[in-house]
């Protein structure tokens, strides 16, 4: 059962950034303007996919904790060196610093799903 509730939250993610994508044809030009000329956009990105990259690895490559969180720290280390090397993007110190925190939210998220939740569970048995 917790298999497929991962599947139905992987679907439901993919949907609503398929969703989020097309609503920014259809919406409005002063609106599209105003929320991507907001320069925060791109550290949102980083840290919302970030933190789905670290779901992924955790729930369903299912890799631990202790070796998801450096390896994509590193990830994210690299990406951003390699980003400045290129002509067209920039490798920024603050975007390297969102990915770490989209990380470590999921880690907090994990770990107060374990502290709160799993001793209703052992509670109830």
């Amino acid at each position: 059962m917790k298999a497929r509730q991962h599947t139905y939250f992987f679907i439901a993610v993919i949907i609503v950034t398929i969703l989020l994508l097309f609503a920014h044809e259809f919406s409005p030009d002063t609106l599209r303007k105003r929320i991507f000329q907001f320069p925060a956009i791109d550290t949102m990105g980083h840290l919302i996919s970030f933190f789905i990259l670290t779901w992924v690895s955790h729930s369903v490559i299912k890799l631990s904790l202790r070796l998801c969180v450096p390896l994509l720290m590193f990830y994210g280390a690299l990406t951003e060196i390699g980003q400045s090397f290129l002509g067209y993007r920039s490798g920024e110190f603050g975007d390297f610093i969102a990915d770490v925190i989209g990380i470590s939210l999921f880690v907090l998220a994990t770990w107060l799903y374990l502290i709160f939740f799993q001793k209703k569970v052992t509670k109830q048995r």
